[in-house]
């Protein structure tokens, strides 16, 4: 059904990152055999290691994540919940730095976005109608895996994310790229390009980097999807290791 709403179009110019706290969490699903993934970022400007996120699949199926500082202070959690899909999962996710807490609920037809921005902000409630080909958070690496072929075969493929910060969806275009540099020998990476020009005015592209074989998201170079201690969202190179 998703399938059915992705235009497709040839291969043009590649170029994204998600803002304003809007993104996914980026790793795997319950199905793959791994225990713990550890994501070290690092700053695009300095080189310095901003902050972790680890990764496990609880018993339940659901997948968590927990931020913590490069001390290892713990400072912010997520839960996935993929129960009613894959590429539109619910999830809620708390960041202690500043107070700001998400919550979206894609269990219905239309899906529910609570946001708050930190602690002084009042919540705010917004219904978004559910279309096929909408992507939610962790769901576009359930996205990329998908289409992986026909990725592959440099076709471009339009999504809809959904920005919780902004109560709303974000147009962006999937489509393969050129790794970058330093990537692990034989990766094959994905771009996502936002649709609007004014946005690619405000953000940089997102780079994704995955192992062939295995599928494993390696390495995510782009806007991080959790704020620093005065709200600011940094450029972020995330580097994935698989436990």
């Amino acid at each position: 059904m998703i399938k059915q709403s992705i235009i497709q179009k040839p291969l043009l110019p590649l170029f994204f990152t998600l803002f304003l706290g809007a993104t996914f969490s980026q790793i795997a699903s319950a199905q793959e055999s791994f225990q713990k993934v550890v994501g070290s970022a690092y700053s695009v400007k300095t080189g310095a290691l901003l902050y972790r996120e680890t990764h496990t699949i609880s018993e339940d199926g659901k997948h968590k994540v927990e931020y913590s500082e490069p001390d290892g202070l713990v400072f912010g959690h997520k839960v996935i919940d993929e129960s009613h899909s894959k590429i539109a999962p619910s999830f809620t996710q708390t960041n202690m730095r500043n107070g700001e807490e998400i919550k979206v609920d894609s269990s219905a037809k239309k899906i529910v976005v609570h946001y708050k921005k930190d602690r002084e902000t009042e919540r705010k409630v917004a219904s978004i109608d559910y279309q096929p080909g909408m992507v939610v958070d962790a769901g576009f690496n359930a996205f990329v895996k998908q289409y992986w072929q026909s990725l592959e075969n440099d076709t471009k493929m339009d999504i809809q994310f959904v920005v919780p910060s902004r109560q709303s969806t974000v147009g962006f275009t999937v489509s393969r790229s050129l790794c970058k540099p330093d990537t692990q020998k034989g990766a094959e990476c994905f771009v996502l390009t936002p649709d609007s020009w004014v946005v690619k005015i405000l953000v940089d592209p997102i780079l994704l980097a995955y192992d062939s074989d295995t599928k494993r998201l390696l390495r995510f170079t782009g806007r991080a999807n959790i704020a620093d201690k005065n709200g600011d969202y940094q450029a972020v190179d995330i580097q994935y290791h698989y436990y």
